[in-house]
């Protein structure tokens, strides 16, 4: 089994903080990053801050598993996936990446 393609390759569009995606989500920021490491929804960017995937993020919130399996296994082109970018966009505005 390959290593998760969590944002991968890289999308500046597609990532946010974790502050910003603890608001989104309504949760603290020390939960997001246990979400990122348990569920592969974020990483560290070069060793530096943690970046959660914000379509990501909305798949596990969603509890659509099928759909975070499939972005982990490096989807970026499936209807599913531009529909939770599509939204993703929707939700966050430029500033808050």
């Amino acid at each position: 089994m390959s290593a998760p393609q969590v944002l991968i390759p890289w999308d500046r569009d597609e990532a946010i903080n974790l502050d910003d995606a603890a608001h989104i989500a309504d949760k603290s920021p020390s939960t997001i990053r246990a979400w990122a490491q348990a569920h592969h929804i974020g990483r560290r960017v070069g060793g530096g801050s943690w970046k959660i995937s914000l379509p990501a993020l909305l798949m596990f919130l969603d509890d659509d598993t099928d759909a975070l399996a499939a972005y982990l296994a490096g989807d970026r082109s499936s209807e599913v996936f531009r529909a939770y970018s599509t939204r993703a966009h929707r939700i966050s505005p430029p500033e808050l990446r």
